[in-house]
């Protein structure tokens, strides 16, 4: 197993002291840094327990992702900069004809997510699937059964570990069938340190003696040649191998970057059944680059769903906002209820109108804001409860810029692919990312109640409308028959009178 380590220090905070760093034969100590951290483990597929053999092995690519989706240090994030919307991403590519059928029956154990069949719960792009679940909390109640299973009942320190990703900002999980290796990367925030000030007091040690661990404290490294870049210095070392620090300065293509912009949303209220999510965006004055656009991705889950055709109103969009919808993926029936749905909702991609927004800004200097129009489906009854909590998250918001080192971003030590939107942009872009801004929530989402029948009521409903439709038929039939014998009766007394 290969194990890197970086700590990623902000230039606003001081650089690490000699002594936050101290390398010893078989471990490195550090003390006192306040940085995002970033551990990347890369196992080969001998290295994986069989449960996992048995799920990677029926794929040619598997993306596992999780954001928590709260409040991500707004100061320089260097490589650290995409996110997604919060709860867990899976994006798989089968490989050959596989039904994935133990990927399936890893969802339904592990993360409690309904999946009789990929089919059925994935949408398809292509031959790729993907699925998506808005739950802040899946990785925790994920983590407590899986640490069970990896490191057994008896030892403790292993279930630790597996239990302290609890407090990740983001994990992500790749297997690439071509070199059968699984990568997990996880990253904690700036202010996720494990000491009480939010800093990081850790000593690390290799797991085995065969293990490989390096670990860097790193900086920016100042200006760059170009826009796609991004320089990082510090000090790195190999632990159980290196017997000093080694000083280090990197500059290499990114495709991720971070742009000091922010934006909240929210829905327009009063809501309705046609609720209106508004987004509001600090975006300054001008784009990141010539030929960049500004766009906005959603993961639409269940009860909500858009209306295809509303999205292909350019006029209307325009009014909202949106310049165009380039994507719409997944469930868009109009009138089937929650219940009747087996896939988890749809995802849009929407290029924003931000011409206009450019152009007035040095007289206005107002926030921009776009809205996507969303509709909700009717929700099952209940018992007890007359309305139901309905959670959207937050669109992605960012800037994609035509690049001109694309080729070289798999030189990126950090870089990150497969994201949901990035595939729907050539492979020469890269992006830059605005960062959500939480003042009344802990989570960027936003949530409405949405209001249910009550099943008891149904039921005093069902019979009453049987009942009238009972009484409404007997009332007819009775008409009839009433109005048949009248007539009957009038026609045999005209026969006896002409007798």
């Amino acid at each position: 197993m290969k194990r890197r380590i970086t700590f990623l220090v902000s230039p606003q905070e001081n650089e690490a002291p000699e002594d936050a760093l101290r390398l010893a034969k078989d471990s490195f100590e550090i003390k006192g840094i306040k940085a995002i951290r970033e551990d990347r483990f890369t196992l080969t597929f001998d290295e994986l327990p069989q449960f996992v053999k048995d799920v990677v092995k029926q794929t040619q690519e598997l993306h596992l992702r999780f954001d928590n989706g709260k409040n991500y240090d707004e100061k320089w994030k260097g490589p650290f900069a995409s996110r997604l919307p919060l709860g867990v991403h899976i994006l798989a590519l089968p490989l050959r004809e596989s039904k994935m059928t133990n990927l399936c029956s890893f969802i339904s154990k592990y993360a409690d997510i309904p999946c009789s069949l990929i089919e059925a719960a994935f949408i398809s792009r292509g031959r790729l699937r993907q699925l998506y679940a808005p739950d802040a909390n899946i990785l925790s109640n994920v983590l407590k059964p899986l640490a069970n299973k990896i490191c057994g009942p008896s030892k403790k320190a292993c279930k630790d570990k597996v239990l302290a990703l609890n407090t990740a900002t983001s994990l992500d999980l790749k297997y690439d069938a071509k070199s059968q290796t699984l990568d997990v990367n996880v990253i904690w925030a700036t202010s996720d340190g494990n000491a009480r000030d939010g800093s990081w007091d850790v000593q690390i040690k290799p797991e085995t003696p065969t293990d490989k661990v390096e670990v860097g404290v790193l900086t920016n490294g100042g200006k760059t040649s170009g826009e796609e870049e991004i320089s990082l210095r510090g000090k790195l070392a190999v632990v159980g191998q290196d017997d000093e620090l080694n000083p280090a300065l990197v500059t290499f293509p990114s495709r991720h970057h971070a742009r000091q912009s922010i934006y909240m949303a929210d829905f327009n209220r009063p809501t309705g059944l046609h609720p209106k999510l508004e987004v509001t965006l600090a975006l300054g004055g001008n784009s990141p680059a010539d030929g960049c656009t500004l766009n906005a991705y959603f993961t639409v889950p269940q009860p909500f769903f858009v209306d295809p055709y509303q999205l292909e109103d350019e006029k209307l969009m325009r009014s909202y906002g949106i310049n165009k919808i380039k994507v719409v993926e997944g469930e868009t029936d109009l009138e089937a209820p929650t219940w009747a749905m087996s896939k988890w909702g749809a995802l849009v991609l929407a290029e924003l109108d931000v011409e206009q927004y450019l152009s007035t800004w040095e007289k206005k200097r107002s926030p921009m804001e776009f809205t996507l129009p969303l509709h909700l489906r009717y929700m099952p009854t209940h018992p007890e409860k007359l309305s139901e909590t309905a959670t959207l998250p937050w669109p992605m918001v960012f800037w994609a810029c035509p690049s001109e080192q694309w080729n070289k971003m798999s030189t990126n030590p950090f870089d990150r692919r497969m994201l949901g939107y990035d595939e729907y942009f050539p492979e020469e872009t890269y992006f830059y990312h605005l960062t959500p801004k939480l003042i009344n929530s802990t989570h960027s989402q936003s949530s409405l109640e949405v209001p249910i029948l009550n099943s008891v009521d149904s039921q005093l409903i069902e019979w009453g409308t049987m009942g009238v439709i009972v009484v409404g038929f007997l009332w007819v039939f009775g008409t009839i028959i009433g109005s048949f014998l009248r007539s009957g009766g009038k026609k045999a007394a005209e026969h006896q009178k002409k007798e």
